[in-house]
């Protein structure tokens, strides 16, 4: 009995002929023993980064020439041991290729059924089912993360070009010169038959490594030669790879992910997820984006602080200390896994007591947590192990969300980057509001502790405040991409009104930047499925009981809102906050003439006070037409949407909005502003070829909106087909965040791949 590393060995040795020749050098000896070998016990599962594995390299053995008595038996012990290995890598080599031309005969089988009965002849009871490496390494690694898929991909997507061959002459030899890893690149469809006859050149008893190796050999050796299980003692090698087993009910297949060869590891950080913190679109945006991107088969983490007791997180017992402003500050993380995506949140006495105003306190109170913040999360991935695993920097993207997190960009190129750590990792900022950009006098630039020659990327001059500190200015310039929330949001923020002092560095920076627009959850907003329509009168419904289901839910919320039940009255309803960027004074201008109208208005929201005291006064006024919702009730936004009718939008700039999206999933028709995501998504009704999804105005006045809202009230009532067509065009839209993500995907191979 012999072994390698921790793994005990039994060793036979047979006469028989064998193709694998160790070495021709020595003339006594024509041939060589064939070994075979097999795992007494399977122990010490290893556990990898599935993010980055570096080439496996194969050692090559020989026995000496001229070795005689018993210094020659030593020789040939020696070369034993170390043949092992090359065995191991030969078997685990072919064994890859009988699983590539099994996917490969699944997929003919499952397209053309006659197929399915034409079993190769040559298949027998003695072929062997190739061992499942991810799933028999499933205790060291947890198959929920995607880690698995990650080195799989790259197998199954060369799958074609696998050689027909069942064995390998390792008689040859590659090249023995060491090289420096080069920088990845986008995967390409290689040719593994070039790679694979490659072979192995016998030298003497010294260890040479070669840069020649398949990928996917140098991905999965390692993996499979640790978690090999007991086999027969007398089994052979060859038949077993002989005799490939290619009939796909044997094995049960794990489909390739959508994202094909670009699977990554993805993390992103926000300053809120919903479900445990939201103040807006940007805590949605958090919780449901990367589950979309984990079902593209990506490797997700999403890193938030910890603002409160948060039931799923549980403390997994790593500590760690920053600087900030010269004080250490020490945090702990908390970790939870659902839908297929890690969440991590950092917790520290800094985050603690205000989670019911996140972004409150003072300006440095506000620049010191989020510096805290983005220096811990940018170190997630090397002390957080979710499932056993830690990220690792290898093929790795972090994903940053507004001003909050637009330090993590600097802070990967000052800390790691210019000193050669995680040179392959990639940031993309994403902007949801640039209005708030974390300004303040250049002082501030000495609490975020970054090297004095980086303030240059924060100065901004300002015509009216002068030079200042801004941290957006920086991580835009940090920044290997950029997103914007749509498309229109992109276009407006190059110009002086809508880059908020930023344009000019936001056209410098264009070839950067992408415009996605958000999803929206469709389980939690879907008319079909809603919780909050299964009581007090609502209704579920579908595009099917439309007709029915929607004036029912519309009778339910005139009276649970005590006003007069009248299905002939258009209900026109308004959610959001109260403050001039959603355009609230505009609807008190248009009050008047809506009440002139004979139609019913309920406005749901918090925000400014004044604004607040207008809608108690509007419904004081106005009692059996007009109801004003002071505060937010996530089951009266969800009741509103599905009793409304219209539903008023008319911000003066919207990056992207999402109550429009939910309205026409409820067959809601929107009256919008036509600025930002609402352009994007929204397209104007047209009578003549019955297209379009609502109404938009240009202009942030009342008048416009007046014009507009007037159109869709007489469609309303006098064309009840074309209203019909409006509503089912919206219900039958893909909103859901499965087409954002594969247009995130794009963005992320853009950051990984070109410059």
């Amino acid at each position: 009995m012999s072994s390698i590393g921790s793994l005990p060995f039994i060793i036979e040795t047979t006469k028989a002929e064998s193709p694998v020749l160790l070495s021709r050098k020595n003339k006594n000896r024509d041939k060589f023993s064939f070994f075979t070998c097999r795992t007494k016990k399977s122990h010490n599962l290893a556990v990898f980064n599935y993010g980055f594995s570096p080439k496996s390299k194969p050692v090559r053995a020989t026995v000496e020439e001229g070795a005689s008595g018993d210094e020659s038996e030593d020789a040939l012990q020696a070369s034993i041991e170390k043949s092992k290995k090359v065995l191991a890598m030969q078997r685990d080599l072919l064994q890859q290729i009988a699983e590539r031309r099994k996917m490969v005969s699944s997929i003919k089988s499952s397209i053309i059924d006659s197929e399915v009965d034409e079993v190769p002849s040559e298949q027998s009871e003695d072929s062997s089912p190739n061992q499942d490496h991810t799933s028999s390494s499933g205790q060291g690694v947890h198959e929920k993360q995607n880690g698995s898929i990650l080195w799989k991909n790259y197998v199954h997507s060369t799958a074609d070009e696998v050689p027909e061959t069942s064995s390998l002459d390792i008689s040859k030899g590659y090249d023995d010169d060491e090289r420096e890893p080069e920088q990845q690149l986008p995967p390409k469809k290689a040719s593994s038959h070039e790679d694979s006859s490659k072979q192995l050149k016998v030298t003497g008893s010294e260890k040479v490594w070669s840069d020649k190796l398949p990928s996917f050999l140098s991905n999965t050796s390692e993996i499979s030669t640790t978690n090999e299980k007991q086999e027969n003692v007398n089994e052979p090698i060859l038949p077993e790879i002989n005799n490939i087993d290619n009939d796909p009910a044997t094995e049960d297949i794990l489909p390739p992910p959508l994202a094909g060869a670009n699977v990554m590891n993805v993390i992103v950080v926000a300053a809120e997820c919903a479900p445990w913190s939201k103040t807006g679109g940007l805590g949605d945006v958090a919780g449901s984006l990367p589950k979309a991107l984990a079902r593209r088969g990506h490797r997700v983490m999403v890193v938030a602080p910890r603002y409160g007791n948060y039931a799923e997180p549980q403390d997994i017992g790593v500590r760690k200390r920053y600087k900030v402003d010269g004080q250490d500050i020490e945090v702990t993380f908390f970790q939870t896994y659902i839908d297929g995506v890690d969440f991590v949140f950092i917790d520290s006495h800094v985050f603690c007591h205000i989670e019911g105003n996140i972004y409150g306190g003072s300006r440095l109170d506000i620049l010191k947590r989020m510096a805290l913040f983005c220096k811990a999360a940018v170190e997630v991935p090397w002390h957080v192990p979710c499932g056993g695993i830690c990220y690792g920097d290898g093929n790795l993207v972090f994903i940053a969300n507004d001003w909050h997190t637009a330090l993590l960009p600097v802070y990967l190129k000052a800390y790691y980057r210019d000193n050669g750590l995680m040179k392959f990792t990639r940031s993309i900022l994403v902007i949801h509001n640039i209005a708030h950009q974390g300004r303040g006098p250049v002082d501030d630039f000495f609490h975020v502790d970054l090297p004095e020659h980086y303030i240059d990327l924060f100065k901004l001059h300002d015509p009216v405040g002068g030079e200042h500190f801004n941290i957006f200015a920086a991580g835009l310039k940090a920044a290997d991409r950029v997103v914007t929330v749509s498309h229109g949001y992109s276009w407006e923020l190059k110009t002086s009104e809508g880059g908020w002092g930023l344009h000019n560095i936001i056209k410098e920076n264009d070839w950067k930047f992408s415009g996605i627009v958000n999803g929206i959850d469709t389980k939690e907003w879907n008319p079909l499925f809603d919780v909050h329509l299964t009581s007090d009168g609502y209704t579920n419904y579908s595009l099917e009981t439309l007709h029915t289901g929607k004036p029912q839910c519309k009778a339910a919320l005139q009276k649970e809102l005590g006003l007069p039940v009248r299905p002939d009255v258009p209900m026109i309803g308004f959610i959001g906050r109260l403050d001039q960027q959603k355009g609230v004074d505009l609807i008190a201008e248009a009050v008047p003439w809506m009440v002139g109208q004979d139609v019913q208005l309920v406005m749901l929201g918090t925000g400014r006070q004044d604004l607040e005291q207008m809608l108690r006064q509007f419904e004081n006024q106005h009692h059996d037409k007009i109801r004003g919702w002071v505060g937010f009730s996530v089951k009266m936004a969800h009741r509103i949407t599905a009793g409304s009718d219209v539903l008023l939008m008319p911000s003066r700039f919207e990056p992207c909005g999402l109550n429009q999206l939910y309205a026409m999933m409820y067959g809601t028709i929107p009256v919008v502003h036509a600025v930002g995501g609402l352009r994007d998504t929204v397209q104007p009704f047209d009578p003549f070829n019955e297209s379009g999804l609502g109404w938009t105005f240009d202009g942030a006045e009342a008048n416009k909106l007046i014009h507009a809202l007037g159109n869709c009230l007489f469609t309303y009532r006098e064309y009840k087909k074309s209203w019909e067509g409006l509503q089912r065009r919206g219900m039958t839209q893909d909103l859901s965040w499965d087409h954002a993500a594969e247009k995130y995907e794009e963005v992320l191979v853009a950051a990984k791949y070109q410059w």
